[in-house]
């Protein structure tokens, strides 16, 4: 084990315990620490280091030599490794079987490629930081208070229409609220698990949560907030650390709620549409609501799917024709004409299903949507193992990536979350680096002493 001789080098060996001697190390360390950094805020940040940290893990497995064996030591690599490529390989079965594979579907076929090739990156930054032995939580825990921050910075660019809701230039306010909500759950999940001891970081980290309180509210994303509260109770039902802490967590979190329902109409108003809106539509209501539109979406989208279940459409760009030569006697409900369904019909083709689910399975049929289902539940079960683990490290990666992949698990009812090559990126790198996290090479934790020992250590 290398000790640090600076404190450069104690921040190298934070994120690689086995040291940072060579360039490519040094390189690693540097863009596992800045990918996340600007994620919502700077054009191309994320997905570009996303690019250079599989450049470098390219250089690093080459340089090295490393054999096949090595990249594949057990039975939860293969499974992490195999579920960040399936969707990209899915997807290109998808393009030759609707014979797609020419040079005038170019365009539609690199839009169709371009998030699971994110995630395809992200499976080969993998196999290095595995090898290496990253310990990514440890850092994870450090930047996100930053990403956090200067996220507040950047929301002054509001999406037309409706100013009074956050988001920034780059995002759309429902995928901002949902990204919102994920770093707020990794802060709380993180400041449980990885208390700072110094008391600079820990304020640092109080106020982030806040901030990311304060924007995720702010957003009016309802498809964000209702992720917040079961995975908030799965994190209490599987924290094994000490229960005043989670007690005074619990009790924070029901008096902020308390208080922001008391004070904030528009969010208060928000809450209840979900339940008024859902009811509204079920019952008949012609009335124009976004939830009533997404159930109409939902409807269209599932009278598409059985007419082609097994190729999918591609690009959303093929939609149009499919579902206005579709007999509206197939989703039209009672009572409604045509006209009725137009907005749905509009935003389906133009914008998207608004889930991830039927979305996947009208993109790439049902080997697209089964492999969207893998990309999920595997690193769910790999990160239920981790959990069962003695190793706190192991435990406290686990009981993240649970957090974690519950919240997109959610997010993709009411939204596409993965049709951005950005939220792509950021979910392949976070699985990836959760996944490596609890390593044997990666246990000793003395010279890392920006932050305290996990509580799940002290039990």
């Amino acid at each position: 084990m290398v000790k640090p001789s600076s404190r450069i080098d104690s921040f190298f060996h934070c994120t690689l315990p086995n040291g940072a001697k060579r360039i490519e190390d040094k390189l690693l360390a540097i863009s596992i620490a800045l990918l996340p950094l600007f994620y919502l805020t700077v054009k191309n940040w994320t997905e570009s280091w996303l690019v250079i940290l599989t450049l470098v893990s390219v250089y690093g497995l080459l340089k090295n030599r490393v054999p096949v064996k090595a990249l594949f030591p057990d039975v939860k690599t293969k499974l992490i490794f195999a579920s960040l490529n399936l969707p990209f390989i899915t997807a290109f079965i998808g393009i030759i079987i609707r014979g797609e594979l020419d040079p005038d579907h170019l365009a539609y076929n690199l839009d169709v490629l371009n998030g699971p090739s994110r995630l395809m990156l992200a499976g080969v930054s993998f196999l290095w930081m595995n090898y290496r032995h990253v310990n990514f939580l440890r850092t994870l825990s450090l930047t996100l208070p930053f990403t956090i921050i200067l996220t507040l910075f950047f929301t002054t660019v509001q999406q037309p229409g409706v100013a009074e809701r956050y988001t920034t230039h780059m995002i759309d306010l429902d995928n901002f609220s949902h990204q919102m909500c994920t770093l707020g759950i990794l802060q709380v999940v993180l400041l449980l698990l990885l208390p700072p001891r110094n008391i600079t970081l820990m304020l640092l980290n109080v106020v982030s949560l806040i901030i990311a309180v304060k924007l995720a509210i702010g957003s009016g994303g309802r498809g964000g907030w209702v992720a917040v509260p079961p995975v908030l109770l799965v994190f209490a039902f599987l924290y094994r650390g000490p229960k005043l802490k989670l007690l005074a967590l619990s009790a924070l979190v029901c008096l902020t709620l308390v208080t922001v329902l008391y004070a904030n109409k528009p969010f208060r108003q928000r809450i209840s549409s979900i339940y008024s809106e859902t009811q509204s539509w079920v019952n008949g209501s012609k009335s124009v609501t976004s939830a009533g539109h997404r159930m109409s979406m939902w409807l269209i989208s599932f009278e598409l799917i059985k007419s082609n279940p097994i190729r999918g459409y591609g690009s959303k760009a093929n939609l149009w024709k499919p579902v206005y030569e579709m007999d509206p006697s197939r989703y039209l409900r009672p009572g409604f004409t045509y006209e009725d369904e137009e907005a749905a019909r509009f935003t389906l083709c133009d914008t998207g299903e608004h889930n991830e689910y039927l979305l996947e399975f009208l993109t790439n049929g049902i080997l697209g949507f089964a492999a969207k289902l893998l990309l999920l539940l595997i690193p769910c079960a790999v990160f239920f193992s981790k959990i069962r683990e003695v190793n706190g490290l192991h435990y406290a990666a686990g009981l993240t990536g649970i957090c974690f992949v519950l919240a997109f698990t959610i997010f993709g009812i009411t939204q596409g979350p993965f049709s951005l090559k950005l939220v792509c990126s950021f979910y392949g790198f976070v699985i990836a680096g959760l996944a490596v996290t609890g390593s044997d090479a990666s246990r000793d934790l003395s010279t890392c002493n920006t932050t305290g020992h996990m509580p799940v250590l002290q039990n």
